[in-house]
This record gives structure tokens, sequence and C-alpha cells, in this order.
């Protein structure tokens, strides 16, 4: 809900600070005092665009800001997440500036964010009612929305299932349309693919096959090099007398008799010693590899020929043989997709006839499901409007079938209403304004007020041209709104005004030759002052405030 409204140097209003609770708010005043403005200031801290003529004379800048707790609400909350807007606090703090100059400074929880995001969000926050002001409400593409939203978990089910089909529907006719227009192409990618795959299993290459073919090749590629270093070493620990191995030898036995006398003799007995053993090994694995070592010229242009292969195919399929190895498993599956009659057109059609049957079917028990819905939805709406006293009213929800599959189903549903007896039915979009429309508006707003998660809801003068049980029935009915979305409204009706749980009143007064507007909340004995004002005008009469506090105690029963 809405918790804080602060506004500060914007039209006629010089700082205002609001606080708000749950349940019904009203706001009263003369006509020109500034509610409008108040409201003004709402669209902009939800969406609506600024411009420099909305910045008090005199002033650099209007500031704007309002405290929301956030709402639960997985569509908002998946929003603010994308958007990177933190809700760790568990509320939303908008806040904005508009320059002198027309510029627009937009942020959430102290992000920055533009206006097609503000808009965004603001559309689950406040919802602003006024005599031609009902957005999901008037809109008929959204309808539909409603009519399943008003359905709940059963009808979800039935649409999920018909989803689901629907999605496989339009994949095998994605993958048709796909076949038919690009018929050679296809044969060409077939021909390739194939030529791709033999190509690719004849070289049958082998993870770290390269790695150990250039080891192999560096080997025999020098080979003479590598038989005379290991001679060389051979000949400088193996040589009689004068080899490595036995002066080593003869050090270890040297040491060994004095090793006895001191300790530090010893130890260089002990390392001498593994010098002498290490170096035996050494000499006994240099004749083992001399004797190993060969040269074979074939072999050494096998190698230089499959090295050759294997660089022609990384030049082609990839980076390493790790890399082709990828590549020859992804044309293999997608040749699979081929035999499986992935891309066979005849196959294609038979599947898409069949999940065609099936998609009827579903639509049709989706239709059933929501022309159920839809009674139950006219029963309520219509209860609703004889509350408000509108005997002749009549609310219907118009079915008509489209052809061929949308996500959605089959069904392009559009509310229509009779607002007196005898006018026939007609489009919702086309109802005229006044009292009738708004008490309209207001019974469809009580109806879908909990599917359309929305949890501040404005009634802006929405209750004009009303008056005496009509104006009773409207308050209850926002009273009603109030059980599940705080409520705002701005009403020159003392009724509604009675009702409220809250009672902010408006006024403008001029203070060195400048208009300000003040707002302030009101306790009862002002509340009661303020609908006698609302009865009888500045003069207000012992008569009126019995009236006032009258309408005051018949609010208590309205709940």
């Amino acid at each position: 809900m809405l918790e804080n409204l602060v506004i500060e140097n914007f039209a006629i209003i010089e700082k205002v600070d609001l606080q708000f609770d749950k349940g019904m708010s009203v706001l009263t005043g003369e006509t020109g005092a500034g509610k409008s403005i108040i409201i003004d200031a709402l669209t902009l801290l939800t969406g609506g665009r600024a411009s420099s003529d909305m910045v008090r004379h005199g002033a650099r800048k209007a500031t704007l800001q309002a405290v929301f707790s956030v709402p639960n609400n997985p569509l908002l909350r998946h929003l603010l997440d994308n958007n990177g807007i933190d809700t760790s606090e568990q509320e939303l703090i908008i806040y904005r500036e508009v320059n002198i100059n027309g510029r627009s400074t937009i942020r959430i929880n102290g992000l920055l964010v533009n206006l097609k995001t503000l808009a965004m969000v603001g559309h689950y926050l406040v919802d602003i009612q006024g005599q031609n002001d009902t957005q999901q409400l008037l809109n008929n593409d959204e309808h539909l929305v409603l009519l399943d939203a008003f359905g709940g978990d059963d009808l979800q089910k039935i649409k999920q299932t018909y989803q689901g089909v629907f999605e496989e529907f339009r994949t095998v006719t994605q993958q048709i349309h796909k076949v038919q227009t690009s018929q050679q192409d296809i044969a060409q990618r077939l021909d390739l693919l194939k030529f791709q795959k033999e190509e690719l299993a004849a070289a049958n290459l082998q993870p770290d096959e390269e790695d150990k073919l250039l080891d192999a090749r560096s080997k025999l590629s020098n080979y003479k090099k590598i038989a005379d270093r290991l001679q060389n070493v051979e000949y400088t620990l193996n040589t009689e007398q004068h080899g490595a191995v036995d002066l080593l030898a003869d050090a270890m036995q040297q040491l060994q008799e004095i090793a006895t006398y001191d300790e530090a003799f010893a130890q260089l007995s002990e390392t001498v010693s593994e010098a002498y053993y290490t170096a035996q090994e050494v000499g006994r694995d240099v004749d083992e590899q001399l004797s190993e070592l060969t040269y074979d010229e074939n072999e050494l242009i096998r190698i230089d020929d499959r090295l050759q292969l294997i660089h022609s195919l990384e030049r082609k399929y990839g980076a390493t043989i790790q890399d082709i190895l990828v590549f020859q498993d992804k044309i293999t599956r997608e040749l699979s997709d081929m035999d499986n009659g992935v891309l066979d057109i005849e196959h294609l059609q038979e599947r898409r006839e069949s999940l065609r049957l099936t998609l009827k079917s579903h639509a049709i028990k989706l239709r059933d499901a929501r022309q159920n819905v839809a009674h139950q939805l006219e029963k309520n709406v219509n209860q609703q409007l004889s509350d408000l006293l509108m005997s002749g009213a009549e609310f219907a929800v118009h079915f008509d079938t489209i052809k061929g599959f949308l996500s959605t189903g089959t069904d392009k549903v559009e509310f229509y209403v009779q607002t007196n007896i005898g006018e026939g039915m007609a489009p919702l979009v086309k109802i005229a304004s006044g009292g009738e429309a708004a008490r309209l508006m207001l019974a469809l707003k009580t109806t879908f007020a909990k599917q359309q998660h929305i949890i501040s809801i404005v009634f802006d003068e929405a209750d004009t041209g009303v008056s005496g049980r009509v104006a009773q029935a409207i308050a209850k009915k926002m009273l009603t709104i109030a059980t599940d979305s705080q409520v705002l409204a701005i009403t020159h009706l003392p009724q509604v005004a009675a009702a409220a749980t809250h009672h902010f009143l408006i006024a403008k007064e001029t203070t060195h030759d400048r208009t300000l507007t003040r707002v302030k909340p009101l306790d009862e004995a002002s509340r009661v002052e303020a609908i006698a004002m609302m009865l009888s005008g500045d003069d207000i009469s012992e008569t009126a405030l019995a009236n006032a506090r009258d309408l005051r105690q018949q609010s208590q029963h309205l709940n």
C-alpha cells in the first residue's frame, strides 16, 4: 500500500507530507483547492509524463516521493529483480524530480531508472479511476485476462493443458514451414552433413592423438642427435676406470674408510653412495634407451601425413581435436533427427493434424470452462450493480470464436453492458460518462480488485453525478474494495466522506500574494465539521452538524 507521499514545489503546493494507512482514505475540499494536484503527483510517481510547467512558480525544481510497502505479487517481484531493484527492506521508495528545464530524474530504491520502467512498476502499485479512466476494464484486450484470473486455479489448469499442446502444435507447424520454404537448402545441408560425417568417421580421431604424434615426430626427426647424446652419456658414465660410475665408486670407498671418524664424513659418504647408485641406474636406463632407439623413415612419413590430415580437419571443424569431436557429435545428432523424421514433411504433417484435433478438443474444454466462469462473473457483477441501485443495468460476457489457434485459446472475450432497461447490450468501451458509468466501473472494480493485484486504488471524483441512497451505496462499495486494496477517494459526497477510515482536508490559502495548498488529516471532531461543510457550505449550522454526526453513525454499519 501507499504509506507516505511527499510533494514539494509542485503546481501550487509548496510542501505536503502525507501519511497513509490501510482502508479507505478520502480527500475533500473546495473546488480548485488542489485535490487534483495530489492525483497528478501520484500519476507522475507511477509513470506519467512530466513537463516544466508543473514546477511551482519561483522554484527551480519539483520533487515527489512515495513510499510503498512491497506487495506479494510474483509478477512485480520478477519485474523488480530483472531491473536490479533491491526490495530487501520490503518497501519501494519512488523519487521523481522535475526541473524547470523539463528534465526529469527517477529513482526506485535509489536506483536510477527510466520512465518506461517506472510505468511498468507503477502499473502494479496504483490504479487511478476517474470518470473516464478505467485502464484494464475499458481495454477489451484485457477482458480475457480478467476472466481467466476470475476463474482461479481450476480454470488455469485447463488453460495450461491447452497451452502445452499448443506449444507442441506451434513447433511442428514452424518445422513444416521451414521444410516447405527451404527444401533445396535442407537437401544441400543433408549432403554436407553426410560428407562431414563420413570424413570424420574415416579420420577416426582420438582425443590425445595429436600430442602423441607430435612427440613421436620430434623423436624421429632428432634421431641422430638423440643417439649421439645417449652414446656420449653412456661413455661418460661407463668408460672403464675413467667413467663417472667407476670414479664415484672409488670416491665412495675412500669416504667409507673415514666415515667412522666424523659425522660430517659419514654424511659425505652417504651422499656419494646415493650418487653412485643413481649413476648406475642412469647408465642402465641409457643402455636400454640406446638398445630400443630405432629410426623408421616410413613411420615418420606416416606421422607427417596423419598430422597434416589433423591440421586440415582443424581448419575446417575446430581449433583442436576436442573441438572437432564436439562438432562430430553435433552433426551426428542432426542427422539422427533427419533420420527420425523430424524434417520428414509427411511425418510432420501427420503429426500436426493429430495435434490439431487434440488442440481443438482442449480448446472446446477451455471454452466450456470459461463460459461457466463467465456465468459466475455475470452473476457477481450484476449483484454489485443491484447493490449500487442500478436495477436496470445488466452485465454480460460476450464470446466470439476466432479462426485457428492462439496461445490463449480460440476465444475472443469482450464485456458488454446495458445501463438502462430497453437500451440493449453494447460493448463496455462504448459506455457514456456520468454517474451510471461511474457506478458500473465501481461494480467491476469491486469484482476484480483481487484479480488485478493492485495495492492502491484512487477514485478521482468517480462518484460525480450521484446523491442520496446511491451515494451511500457507492461508499459501501468503496469500503468493500478497501478490504483487499487500499482506497484513496477524492469526493464531494458527504456520504462517501463519512464512510472513510481516514479523512484529509485540502484547502487553498493566500500568503504574501502567493496561493498555497495545504493538506491536513482530520480528527473526529474536524471530520464532522468538514462533512457539515459539504452538506451546507461555509455557513455551518447546527442542523448540518447534526446531519454530519448522523452520517458518521450510519457509516459504522456499512462495513
